[in-house]
C-alpha cells in the first residue's frame, strides 16, 4: 500500500495532496470527534462551540443528536477523503473532493444549525 503524492493522470507531485503525517493527523482528529460526540450524546449533554473562545453550548435531546449526526458526517467525510488509496496507489485529490466533500459540508451544516437553533432557544 504505497502512498503516492501525484495525480491520477500524471506522475508529477501535486501540492494539494496532504502528506502522510497530515493525513494520519486528520484521521485521528476525526476519530476523536466521533468518540467525543458519541460520549456526549450517550450522556445527553454534548458541549460544543463554534469558536475557540467562549464556553460553547450544552446540547440535549434532539439538538444533541442533530449535532452528533453532523459530527459523524464530517468525520466520515474526512476519513474517506484522507484514507490511503486502495485502487492503484494514487491519491486523486479532485475525485476525492468531489465524492466526499458534500458529505463533510452537509455534516458541517448540521453541526452549525444545531448550535444556532440552541442559541435562539436560550
Amino acid at each position: 500500500m504505497a502512498f503516492y503524492r501525484g495525480r491520477k493522470d500524471s506522475t508529477e507531485s501535486d501540492w494539494r495532496v496532504p502528506s502522510v503525517g497530515m493525513r494520519w493527523f486528520g484521521i485521528i482528529a476525526a476519530a476523536f470527534m466521533a468518540v467525543y460526540g458519541a460520549t456526549g450524546v450517550l450522556r445527553n449533554d454534548l458541549n460544543v462551540s463554534l469558536s475557540k473562545s467562549g464556553l460553547g453550548v450544552h446540547l440535549h435531546g434532539f439538538l444533541a443528536w442533530l449535532c452528533f449526526v453532523g459530527m459523524m458526517m464530517m468525520s466520515v467525510g474526512v476519513v474517506r477523503f484522507l484514507s490511503p488509496p486502495f485502487n492503484n496507489g494514487m491519491f486523486d485529490f479532485d475525485e476525492r473532493r468531489r465524492r466526499f466533500g458534500p458529505m463533510f459540508f452537509v455534516g458541517l451544516g448540521l453541526y452549525v444549525a444545531s448550535q444556532v437553533i440552541a442559541g435562539g432557544q436560550s
